[in-house]
C-alpha cells in the first residue's frame, strides 16, 4: 500500500474517531441538562418530605402534606421542564428581552415598559391576597432550588444565548398570568383596522361588510387624527413579539361542553375542553396531579404559575373558553407644544411622565420616557418600524390605551379557590375574582349538577360600543365602571341538560357590550347538533366530537357556488368534477379528500376577488388577519347584492355570481399549477399541514428540523370543532411574524381534556407536544402522534395507582 494512501486512511480514521468522541462528548453535555426523574434532592424551604411520581409520559403526581410544599414541587417541576420559556415570557413582560437578545428586541422592551405590566403589578402588590403571595413565594423557592442546583446544566437555549437565568420571584408568576391576558387581547388589531376602513370607505359602505356592527358603533373620529401610520407601527411591533414568543394565529378560541346525568351514558356528568391557542414547541400546558391534605386537583398548569387552570378536584370539574371580552380601547389625544399636557373636556391636564432605562446586550443602555393620561399609557411612543403591509401614511396625534390588564385583579386567588371548590356556590364565588382574559367557566360536579359562570370584568361604555379609535379630547367614551357582579350571567342546571360554548355570542340579549369579535357560529352549531342528536353520550363520544371535522360554515357557503353555476354550461373536466364533488360533499374536511382543497382555495380567491380591488394590498391583509372577521363578513356580503362584488379595476360591472365563478376558476388554476392537473392528487392534507415551532425556528433551516415538531398532514379548518386555523393574510418572508406556508395550520387545540364523574379517580388528557421543553428529552414530542390521531392518555389520580411500581420516583427531602 502506498505511503500516501496510508496517510489518507490514517487521517480519515482519525477524523472518524474525533467525530465519534466529539459526538459522545456533545451528547453527554446536552443530556446533562435533562431533568432527573429519580433519586432525591434536599431543600430547607419545605416543611416536610415530598414525593413526585412520574409515569411513562413524564406526567408528575405530587404527594405532599401542605399547600406550600405542593407549590414548591410545582415550581421545581416547571423549572426542570420549561425554565427557558418561563424565563422568556417573564423577561418579555418586564421589558428585558434586549438584555439577552440585543438591539433587535428593543421594540418589544419599549412596548412592554410602556404598556406597564410589571409596573401595574408592583403598584398593586399589597392588594394581592396574602395566601396568594405565600403560595407564589413557595413556588419561587421551588423554581430557584432547581436554578441553584443545576448551574451549568440548563437547557441548550441558555447556552446559545449566552446567559444564566436569574432567581424567580412571585412578581414573575403574576407577570405570566397577565401576559396571558395580553395574548388573548384582539382589540390591539381590530380597533385600528376598523378605523382605517372607516377612514377610507365611510360608514355606509363599511356597514355592508362588517359583522356584528351597527351604525352607532362607527362614530367618526376627527379626520386630522388619522391613525393609519400609527396602526402600522404599533401592530407590527406587537406581531413581531407574538411570533418570537410563539403566539401565532388569530382565532384564540376554544370549545367546552358538559352534559348532566340525564344525557350521560354513565349516569354522571361528563365535561370536555380543548382550548385553541397558538401552536408552539414546547406546547402551552404542563399536566400535573396534585395529592395533598387540602389540595387534591389534577389537570393542566401554566408553567410559571402554581395551580390547575383546567381540570378537576375531588368534587368538581371546570373547563374554559375565551369570552372574547373587548377589554381594551384606544384614544387619540391632543398634546400641547411642550408634550407635557393633554386636552380633556376643554382643559389641559398634565401627563404623568415616567423615565425608564433599558439595558441592551453589548451596547449602552437606552433611556425612554413613558407618558400616561388618566386612561393609560400613550402607545404612540412605541412604534419603531414601518408596518409590514406598507403604504404611505399621514401624520398622527398621540394615542393612549385603556386596557383592563392595567387595573388590579387577582386571577391567582380565583384559581386557588377554584382548585379547592366543593360546590357550585364556592365555584361561583371563586370565579368572581377573575377578570382578565375574560373566560366562559363551565362547571360540573359529583352531585350531578352542571353550570356556567361568566368570568370577567366587563367595562361599561357609552351607548356606542368601542369598535374603532375614540376621540380622546373628551371623556364621553371613558369607561363608566364595570358590569356589577350580580348582573354577570350565571347558569345552573340548564333545562337542556347540557351546556356548550365556542366563543360564540351566548347571550345576545345581555344589555352590556361584550364584544364584536364573536367566532362564526359553525363550531357551536356543530357541537349543539352532536349533543342533541343522541339521548346519551359517553367519553368515547366526546373524544370523537373533539376530532370532528364537519363544517357548518362550509354548508352555508357551498350553495352559493352551486347556484352561481346553475345555468352555466361547463366544458372543463376539472371544473365539472369539482362541482360534482361540491354537490355531493358531506362537509367533512378530511385530510384525505380533494373537495376540501377545492373549497379552501376557492375561499382564498373569493376573499381576494371581493375585497382586494377596493381595499388595496395593505388594508386587505389587515382585514384578513383576525380570521373570524373575514369569515363572518363573507357570510354577510353573500346574503346581499352588494357593490363590493364589482371589481373597480375593470370596465364591466361584476355581480355576485360572476365573482363566485371567477373565484372557483382561480382556485382550480392554483391547484393545477401547484399539484398537477390530476384532481386525484389534490388531497387537503398535502396542502394543509401543522408544525409545532420552537422559539428559535426560522433562524437556520437545517436546525429547524431538529427543534421543530412536524410537519404533519392534517384535516379541518378554522370553522370545524377540531379547529385547525390557517392564516388568510399573505406570508411575507422578510418579517417573521407574517412568515408561514400557505394554508399552514398555526392554531388549534392546545390540549384535550375529558372527565366522567362516574370514574372519579381517572380522567383523559393529551398535549400537542410533550411535557418537556428540553429538545433532547424523550418527552419533547411523545404526545404529538396521539394528539394528531385523537387519542387520549388515561390518567389515574388515586394514591394506589400513583404509587404503582411502573413509575419513577423523585423525593424532595427536607434538609435539617
Amino acid at each position: 500500500m502506498p505511503n500516501w494512501l496510508k496517510i489518507i486512511i490514517g487521517i480519515f480514521s482519525s477524523l472518524i474517531l474525533i467525530t465519534i468522541f466529539a459526538g459522545i462528548f456533545f451528547y453527554k453535555m446536552l443530556s446533562s441538562s435533562l431533568p432527573e426523574y429519580e433519586g432525591a434532592v434536599q431543600s430547607n424551604k419545605i416543611f416536610s418530605d415530598i414525593e413526585v411520581y412520574r409515569d411513562s409520559f413524564a406526567i408528575p403526581y405530587i404527594i405532599a402534606d401542605n399547600d406550600e410544599d405542593v407549590a414548591f414541587a410545582l415550581g421545581y417541576l416547571h423549572a426542570q421542564e420549561r425554565l427557558f420559556i418561563m424565563d422568556l415570557i417573564r423577561r418579555a413582560g418586564e421589558g428585558r428581552l434586549a438584555e439577552i437578545l440585543g438591539e433587535k428586541a428593543l421594540p418589544f422592551d419599549r412596548m412592554f415598559r410602556t404598556v406597564g405590566i410589571k409596573r401595574t403589578i408592583l403598584e398593586n402588590y399589597s392588594n394581592y391576597d396574602p395566601q396568594v403571595i405565600k403560595i407564589l413565594q413557595a413556588y419561587s423557592h421551588g423554581v430557584n432550588h432547581y436554578i441553584e442546583q443545576n448551574k451549568g446544566k440548563y437547557s441548550i437555549e441558555f447556552d446559545v444565548l449566552g446567559y444564566q437565568p436569574e432567581k424567580w420571584k412571585p412578581l414573575h408568576s403574576l407577570i405570566i398570568i397577565r401576559m396571558m391576558g395580553w395574548e388573548l387581547n384582539l382589540s390591539w388589531w381590530v380597533d385600528f383596522t376598523y378605523t382605517e376602513l372607516l377612514e377610507k370607505f365611510g360608514k355606509d359602505k363599511l356597514l355592508e361588510i362588517l359583522p356584528d356592527i351597527s351604525e352607532s358603533n362607527l362614530q367618526k373620529i376627527p379626520s386630522s387624527n388619522s391613525i393609519s401610520e400609527l396602526a402600522r407601527d404599533y401592530i407590527k411591533t406587537n406581531l413581531e413579539f407574538r411570533n418570537l414568543i410563539g403566539w401565532r394565529g388569530s382565532q384564540v378560541g376554544s370549545n367546552n361542553w358538559t352534559v348532566n346525568s340525564k344525557k350521560s351514558l354513565s349516569g354522571k356528568p361528563i365535561i370536555a375542553n380543548d382550548p385553541h391557542l397558538a401552536f408552539s414547541a414546547p406546547g402551552k400546558w404542563y399536566a400535573v396531579v396534585i395529592n395533598s391534605k387540602n389540595w387534591k386537583a389534577a389537570g393542566v398548569t401554566l408553567p410559571g404559575v402554581p395551580g390547575i387552570v383546567i381540570g378537576k378536584n375531588e368534587n368538581i370539574s371546570w373547563a374554559l373558553t375565551n369570552l372574547m371580552n373587548d377589554d381594551a380601547d384606544y384614544y387619540t389625544e391632543k398634546l400641547d407644544s411642550s408634550k407635557q399636557n393633554y386636552l380633556l373636556d376643554g382643559r389641559w391636564k398634565p401627563l404623568e411622565i415616567i423615565k425608564d432605562t433599558i439595558k441592551i446586550k453589548n451596547q449602552k443602555p437606552e433611556t425612554i420616557e413613558i407618558r400616561k393620561t388618566h386612561r393609560g399609557p400613550i402607545i404612540s411612543d412605541i412604534h419603531p418600524f414601518t408596518f409590514v403591509y406598507n403604504e404611505d401614511g399621514t401624520r398622527y396625534n398621540a394615542m393612549s390605551m385603556k386596557w383592563l390588564g392595567n387595573l388590579f385583579s387577582d386571577e391567582m386567588l380565583a384559581f386557588l379557590k377554584i382548585n379547592k371548590a366543593k360546590n357550585f356556590n364556592e365555584f361561583k364565588e371563586a370565579v368572581g375574582y377573575f377578570a382578565i382574559p375574560g373566560q366562559n367557566f363551565l362547571y360540573a360536579d359529583k352531585q350531578g349538577n352542571i353550570g356556567f359562570v361568566m368570568g370577567a370584568k366587563i367595562p361599561i361604555r357609552s351607548t356606542s360600543a368601542s369598535t374603532i379609535i375614540n376621540d380622546g379630547t373628551n371623556s364621553v367614551n371613558d369607561w363608566k365602571g364595570f358590569v356589577p357582579k350580580d348582573e354577570m350571567v350565571v347558569v345552573f342546571n340548564p333545562t337542556e341538560n347540557f351546556f356548550a360554548t365556542a366563543n360564540n355570542n351566548l347571550f345576545p340579549k345581555f344589555k352590556y357590550h361584550i364584544s364584536n369579535l364573536w367566532e362564526p357560529s359553525s363550531r357551536i352549531d356543530r357541537i349543539n347538533f352532536l349533543l342533541k342528536q343522541k339521548s346519551k353520550h359517553s367519553v368515547k363520544d366526546f373524544q370523537n366530537y373533539q376530532m370532528d371535522q364537519t363544517s357548518e360554515y362550509a354548508k352555508q357557503i357551498v350553495p352559493y357556488i352551486l347556484s352561481a353555476f346553475k345555468d352555466v354550461k361547463v366544458k372543463d373536466k376539472n371544473l365539472s368534477e369539482s362541482l360534482e364533488l361540491l354537490e355531493t360533499w358531506n362537509y367533512e374536511m378530511s385530510q384525505f379528500n380533494q373537495v376540501t382543497s377545492i373549497y379552501q382555495v376557492f375561499l382564498k380567491y373569493l376573499l381576494r376577488n371581493i375585497y382586494l380591488d377596493e381595499m388595496g394590498e395593505d388594508l386587505f391583509n389587515k382585514f384578513l388577519f383576525i380570521a373570524n372577521v373575514p369569515y363572518r363578513s363573507l357570510l354577510k356580503v353573500l346574503q346581499s347584492d352588494s357593490n363590493w362584488f364589482d371589481d373597480i379595476s375593470t370596465t364591466q360591472i361584476e355581480n355576485k355570481n360572476t365573482i363566485i365563478r371567477k373565484s372557483l376558476s382561480d382556485a382550480l388554476t392554483y391547484l393545477e399549477k401547484n399539484y398537477g392537473k390530476d384532481l386525484s392528487n389534490w388531497q387537503w392534507g398535502r396542502i394543509h399541514k401543522v408544525t409545532f415551532k420552537h422559539p428559535f425556528s426560522g433562524v437556520f433551516n437545517p436546525v429547524d428540523r431538529l427543534i421543530n415538531i412536524g410537519p404533519y398532514e392534517i384535516g379541518g379548518d378554522g370553522t370545524t370543532i377540531f379547529n385547525t386555523e390557517y392564516p388568510f393574510a399573505k406570508s411575507v418572508e422578510e418579517f417573521s411574524a407574517f412568515r408561514h406556508e400557505e394554508f399552514e395550520n398555526v392554531l388549534g387545540p392546545s390540549m384535550r381534556f375529558i372527565f366522567d364523574f362516574s370514574k372519579p379517580a381517572e380522567f383523559y388528557l393529551v398535549l400537542t407536544t410533550g411535557q418537556s421543553g428540553n429538545l433532547f428529552s424523550n418527552h419533547y414530542s411523545d404526545m404529538s402522534q396521539k394528539w394528531l390521531e385523537g387519542k387520549l392518555l388515561k390518567i389515574r389520580t388515586d394514591e394506589v395507582s400513583i404509587k404503582s411500581k411502573d413509575k419513577k420516583v423523585l423525593r424532595i427531602v427536607r434538609a435539617n
